[in-house]
Formats: structure tokens, sequence, C-alpha cells
């Protein structure tokens, strides 16, 4: 058997020619395999000194860096693209290359299914509780079968709306909103999620989907957050009393504007919205919102998280939701704020 130390001599060789021949083949257009005669010659063996090694020590350094060669999914496009063009020798390399690194990224991730035990059926990036329950919403409601795959008539727009759901909650970063999906339903460049259009059409007949994450916020799927304004019940005069009992008591920054708070209600002089610093918590913000605005704005979740700020940042709306349901659970719940509560009434009252 190779030695650790050999192993990652060959990985390291390995890795080396297969991102330099996919680089000059696939992306600057030089197919010469003749620059790389020596390393054809070699590569198996290379591969064969670290499968073997891998398989005999469970080393996850080293699996990390196996991970590192890459997908060959651009050399094996190339192939498909090529296929009775590009001369028999050329192809048939080629082909062992793509084929020697699938398999030993198969490597890395059947010991990735070891690692994962109860939720060897996710990727690796889910593979955790919290993120298997979200995924057993969609399975228990028939979107998703027990292994977390599509079902037959569960459509790509479907996923996509799915996928929204379960990254808005996990809060997924930018770069990861739709990839780590992609991977766990082996959706193809043709279907990219990220490019994917959700008409209002689907977007309504989804409703029972969303339904299951009710913490999340689903409008920028169609719109985008920034069209979000209170209605005002009763003219700008009211909300100009609103604006006064609000700064009288604390309850938003000194340094909010008369026509910064009619701008959430796309009222004033400001040409654009201008979200308002709440200078209370979160808690005191959902109680505010549903006492003041639940009788007249049928989304006022989605407008408070686009028209408010705490400490410079958009209140969660799940957090708001789950906070105000502990809220009314308490026996004290109508004495929780009399000032609030006051403030509220007066708006609603006319």
């Amino acid at each position: 058997m190779a030695s650790r130390q050999e192993a990652v001599l060959s990985l390291v060789k390995f890795n080396k020619f297969f991102k330099d021949l996919t680089y000059n083949i696939c992306i600057s257009g030089n197919a010469q395999l003749i620059t790389y005669i020596d390393e054809l010659l070699n590569f198996e063996q290379w591969a064969y000194d670290v499968k073997e090694y891998a398989t005999e020590c469970a080393d996850p350094i080293f699996f990390s860096k196996i991970n590192m060669l890459g997908s060959p999914e651009m050399l094996e496009n190339y192939l498909n693209d090529g296929k009775g063009i590009i001369p028999a020798n050329n192809f048939d390399a080629l082909f062992k290359v793509v084929n020697a690194v699938k398999e030993l990224l198969r490597l890395v991730e059947e010991e990735n299914e070891k690692a994962r035990g109860e939720y060897a059926n996710l990727v690796e990036e889910f593979a955790f509780e919290n993120a298997a329950s979200l995924f057993d919403r969609a399975v228990k409601a028939g979107y998703l079968t027990t292994e977390y795959q599509p079902k037959g008539d569960t459509s790509i727009h479907t996923l996509k709306i799915l996928a929204f759901a379960i990254g808005e909650m996990l809060h997924l970063t930018m770069r990861h909103k739709w990839s780590h999906f992609e991977k766990l339903w082996n959706i193809d460049a043709s279907n990219k999620l990220a490019s994917l259009p959700i008409s209002d059409k689907q977007f309504k007949r989804a409703a029972q989907l969303m339904a299951l994450y009710p913490e999340v916020d689903f409008s920028s799927l169609i719109k985008p957050k920034d069209s979000a304004f209170f209605t005002p019940s009763y003219g700008s005069g009211k909300v100009r009393a609103l604006y006064r009992s609000l700064l009288q008591n604390g309850y938003i920054s000194k340094e909010t504007t008369v026509d910064d708070f009619l701008s959430i209600f796309n009222l004033g002089k400001n040409t654009a919205r201008t979200p308002v610093e709440w200078t209370s918590d979160q808690r005191h913000l959902s109680y505010f919102a549903f006492h003041t605005f639940s009788k007249t704005n049928k989304d006022f979740w989605i407008k408070t998280t686009a028209c408010f700020l705490i400490n410079g940042k958009a209140p969660h709306r799940g957090s708001m939701v789950s906070g105000l349901v502990a809220l009314q659970a308490n026996p004290n719940y109508d004495n929780y704020d009399p000032v609030l509560k006051k403030i509220a009434s007066t708006y609603n009252n006319g």
C-alpha cells in the first residue's frame, strides 16, 4: 500500500494535471494532448495510489484534499459535445481522466455518507438535525420522498419555492442559496434554480407548500421587498400623530424625521422609503405591528420587516411571529405595554 506521503504526492500531481488540462482544453481552447504525454502515462498510477490509501485509511484531512479536485463536469461536457468529432485516442484518454476523478470523488461521498449516519440521504451541507426537520415538513406533506428526493409530480418550480423556504430558515448565504439544493436534487445546468422564474400563477398554486413554512417571507420570489409600504387608514394626519406618539415615548430614534416616518406609508416629501429605527426591542415591535396594522394591512409582517430597523438591521419575520405567539400565551398579555397599546388603539380608532 502507498504511504501517506506517497499518496499525497500522487494527489498533488493528479490535481495539477487535471486542473491544467481542464483549463487549457475547456477555457483557453488548447486541445493539444501531446503536451501532457507524461501525465497521461502516469495519472492512472497516481489515482490508484490515492484510492488505495484512502480506502485503507479513514483520514479526514486527506479526504478533504481529494475533494479539492473539483468537478469533472466541464471536461465531461466537452467530451459529450465532441463525441464523434474528437479523435478516438484523445477521446478515450480524456474519458479515462474524467472517470478517475469521478471515482475519487465517489470515495469522498461514501465517506461523507458514513459520517452523516442518520442523515445519509442529505448532502453534507444539510446533514444535521435542524435542516433535516425542515426537509421533513416537505416529506410529510408529500412533496419529497423519505430519501428527500422530489416525487414524480413535484415540479421544478415547487422545488425552487421549497429551497427558498429552507434556505431562508437556515440563513444560507447568497453564494449557497441554491447550489446545495441543486446538488441534493441533481438539478442540471439547464434548470438552475437561480434563473428559474416564478409566475404569479405558480406562486398562488404553491400556497399549501408555503403554509408549511409560516416563518418565511416569500414575497421576494416574485417582487422586491422595496415595494412594501404600510397602507394608511386615515390619511397623513393620523400618521403624523402616530409618529409624534412613538417619538415622544422613545419607541423610535430621535433622528427620525416626520418625512422619514411618512415615507414608510408612501407619503410625504421623501422620494424613497426610509426604514425607521425602532429603539425598543423586537418583541415590542411585534406587539406594536400586530395591534396597529394587522386589521388594515394583510401582509403587515412583510411590511414591518421592510419599514423598520433594529440596531441598523431589518427585524427577522419568523422571530417576530414567534415572539408575538409567546406573548399571547402569557396571562398578562393584555397589560404587556399599556402605552404602546394605547398608541396603536388611538391610531386604529380614527
